[in-house]
């Protein structure tokens, strides 16, 4: 759980790859992984489910987001 992030407004960002995405966080050895909206996103749709989740359940969360562009739903 020990991962160094790097946090960029995206919007201003002005130097572009082919792809889009911005040259600066690449340069320093970063890769894109998901956008703020989508992290925010992401915890939203946990809170709605559980007030009082866990660490470990914001983080599979947030891979399972990663790995299937779709919310976790969790059992009731």
């Amino acid at each position: 759980m020990s991962s160094l992030i790097l946090i960029i407004d995206d919007d201003e960002e002005d130097e572009r790859d082919e792809n889009d995405e911005p040259l600066y966080p690449a340069s320093k050895g970063y890769k894109s992984f998901l956008s703020v909206a989508d992290l925010q996103s992401i915890k939203g749709n946990l809170l709605d489910q559980n007030s009082s989740y866990s660490q470990s359940e914001l983080l599979n969360a947030v891979k399972y987001y990663h790995e299937n562009d779709a919310f976790l739903l969790f059992n009731s």
